[in-house]
């Protein structure tokens, strides 16, 4: 009996392999779902939360006169470079005693001062102006307003940068009309979100929909309305999850005709796939029973010969199991 948790994994891996050939509809989604989610007055980022694991708030900056502990690290170092060269110690020896490499040691001996902190770069004016883009494209169809008169009006948002990123972007955007290009399609990295992620989408079609945000079934629904092919992609992995949550595994069959005449070839490979042990995976999606407690077990055993660096013996291992039972 095939477990329900790995045919979710693999029909995941599919539409995952499905949408990274699809990468323009991801980014044309995003552009759309960031229209549709911003407020006249509420500039939203586009489309923040699916670069990877949620990010904790950014730390308040740090005082010059506190300088970072990788600088203070350095500091120390160059002190102690200096104090071993001046008591006759090998550069050799020094390297050895401090782990560091011998070319630091020549380098900071050449030095007359300890290395100063590193200067963090300046932010791209395209990422400072990322969180007004939509406000922005929308305010200029609307009114066709010039850079200075979006500038104040942003400012009033929060904006907090000079006027000429903002002219430069309206710049752009007058000469894509005048190309005849809409906005979100030009190659300006301003208005060329880089977009959600192929495998976070998958994750995002396999989710139930009752526990999906507003932003991420927004999402969906609009890369459903820019792409046909992931449209159908969507709906059949749909109504597989339905038949896996609900244990209809007598409509399998059916699914799985559907699948292979849909032109999807992702899910015609995973169609096809499924005829191997086709009479496993309708008792899976048919019985009350999981293996789920037998994958458990296999996966404590692996670990435990993990720990044993592969050397575990079966009395060892044996031994090991039985003793929590």
């Amino acid at each position: 009996m095939v477990d329900r948790f790995h045919l979710v994994q693999n029909l995941r891996q599919a539409l995952e392999a499905l949408l990274i050939d699809r990468r323009p509809a991801l980014q044309a989604a995003a552009v759309g779902t960031a229209m549709a989610l911003t407020q006249p007055t509420d500039p939203v980022p586009i489309m923040p939360m699916y670069r990877g694991r949620r990010r904790s708030p950014k730390p308040a900056p740090r005082e010059e006169a506190a300088p970072p502990p990788r600088h203070a690290r350095w500091v120390a170092i160059y002190e102690a470079v200096h104090t071993l060269r001046t008591q006759g110690t090998p550069v050799t020896v020094i390297a050895r005693r401090l782990d560091i490499s011998r070319p630091t040691v020549y380098a900071y001996l050449r030095r007359d001062t300890p290395p100063g902190p590193r200067r963090l770069q300046r932010r791209p004016s395209a990422r400072v102006l990322t969180p007004y883009i939509p406000y922005l494209i929308r305010r200029w169809r609307d009114t066709q307003a010039d850079s200075v008169q979006l500038w104040r009006e942003i400012q009033a948002l929060g904006y907090t940068h000079s006027a000429r990123t903002v002219c430069r972007f309206i710049t752009q955007l007058r000469r894509a009309a005048d190309a005849g290009h809409p906005p979100e399609s030009q190659g300006s990295p301003y208005t060329r979100p880089q977009g959600p992620s192929a495998r976070a989408v998958s994750f995002a079609m396999v989710c139930p929909a009752a526990k999906r945000s507003t932003e991420v079934q927004t999402y969906l629904d609009e890369l459903c309305q820019v792409d046909a092919h992931i449209a159908r992609a969507y709906t059949l992995s749909q109504a597989f999850l339905t038949l896996v949550r609900e244990r209809q595994g007598e409509a399998l069959e059916a699914w799985m005709a559907e699948a292979i005449d849909s032109g999807v070839a992702v899910l015609v490979r995973f169609a096809r796939g499924l005829q191997d042990d086709l009479r496993a995976i309708i008792a899976g999606l048919t019985l009350e029973w999981s293996n789920g407690v037998t994958e458990g077990q296999i996966h404590r055993l692996k670990l435990l010969k993990r720990q044993s660096y592969g050397r575990a013996g079966m009395a060892l291992l044996r031994q090991r199991i039985l003793q929590v039972a």
